[in-house]
């Protein structure tokens, strides 16, 4: 397949979106509990909800991002780079989780007291992530089916 120059941009980003995203997720699996975790990946406090509850649902996050959806992506934006049919499917798939999760994180901060409403959060800390899920999902699609 051909590499485009929005091949290159959509690939780009999503190892630059999923590289931090990664980072912080898996010093969430090394350190879980760690007051600088909480604070720089969670997000929010234990003690404004059930502790075993925050944890579980944050450490879930941390744990599947790292192993399963990271790789994913990285594999999918390399082999679009590549120019590979497999990869531009790889990223098809790997678009999913970037709306998938939007959904219940919207919910849970909303919920527990974590949104806030200013530009940074609806475009930098929440938005970004579907806005990219969609953009490479629809990407990968009508280049599959091109």
């Amino acid at each position: 397949m051909e590499v485009t120059a929005l091949t290159w941009i959509v690939a780009i980003l999503g190892l630059l979106i999923m590289g931090i995203l990664a980072s912080l997720q898996f010093v969430a699996v090394l350190r879980p509990r760690t007051e600088w975790t909480i604070e720089n990946v969670y997000g929010g406090t234990p003690d404004g909800t059930d502790p075993t509850a925050y944890f579980a649902f944050n450490q879930g996050y941390a744990w599947a991002d790292s192993f399963l959806w990271a790789p994913l992506q990285v594999a999918g934006s390399i082999g679009m780079l590549l120019g590979e049919r497999w990869g531009f499917l790889l990223a098809l798939a790997a678009s999913i989780p970037y709306v998938y999760t939007a959904i219940p994180i919207f919910i849970w901060d909303r919920d527990m007291g974590f949104r806030e409403n200013t530009l940074f959060y609806w475009l930098i800390v929440w938005g970004m992530f579907p806005a990219y899920g969609i953009l490479e999902g629809v990407y990968a699609f009508v280049r599959l089916i091109d």
